[in-house]
């Protein structure tokens, strides 16, 4: 498990810092179920609980299920949720392993179909989604209270960091939450601006 730090930047402190030396790798260790920690760790310690508990209960309940997807998988949709800690689209959804080809990004984006040669890692998954594994249904899962949207909101300058330069995906749904709520405060905005955005389907063309 890598833990990555920026120690000349700083550690980004909200949305918006820039990354300007770049990622630094600080600390390297190789993890498995049957790592030991010597001093307090209690996330990775929770991870590897987690893990252990997997195994012996829900893997070993349901042979046949894993059986079938050591094989390979057949997805019935996609889902392309946020990034966001709080929401988890197979526990909110009880869904099993399996059922549901999901990408996470920030503000559950869908980036437009390009072919500049960057780094396109949410339009690779559609299309190895629809192309390969035959996905019928693509849902886009937004929620509240989203990070990301809220930077999209507050911005007027979307370049020199990360954050920025994917955020302006959204710049169809701002604009139309302006159109509608310029006279509004800030807060309404944001949360009607994440329910614009997968509501209206001419914003994800």
């Amino acid at each position: 498990m890598d833990q990555l730090s920026t120690p000349k930047a700083g550690r980004p402190h909200g949305l918006g810092e820039i990354l300007n030396d770049g990622y630094a790798l600080t600390d390297h260790v190789v993890v498995d179920e049957n790592h030991t920690f010597d001093g307090n760790n209690d996330v990775i310690e929770k991870l590897i609980t987690g893990f252990k508990t997997f195994k012996e209960g829900v893997f070993k309940q349901k042979p046949e299920l894993y059986d079938k997807l050591r094989v390979g998988q057949e997805p019935k949709i996609m889902m392309i949720t946020c990034a966001d800690s709080r929401v988890c689209p197979t526990m909110l959804h009880g869904l099993e392993a399996g059922e549901a080809f999901i990408v996470r990004n920030v503000a559950n984006l869908v980036p437009p179909c390009e072919e500049s040669g960057q780094h396109h890692g949410t339009s690779a998954a559609i299309e190895y989604a629809v192309t390969v594994l035959n996905v019928k249904n693509i849902i886009v899962m937004g929620h509240s209270s989203c990070g990301g949207i809220k930077a999209l909101m507050s911005r007027d300058d979307f370049s020199g960091d990360f954050i920025g330069s994917w955020v302006q995906i959204g710049m169809p749904a701002k604009a139309k939450t302006l159109s509608l709520l310029g006279d509004k405060p800030f807060e309404q905005q944001c949360s009607f601006c994440e329910q614009v955005y997968v509501t209206d389907a001419n914003l994800l063309k």
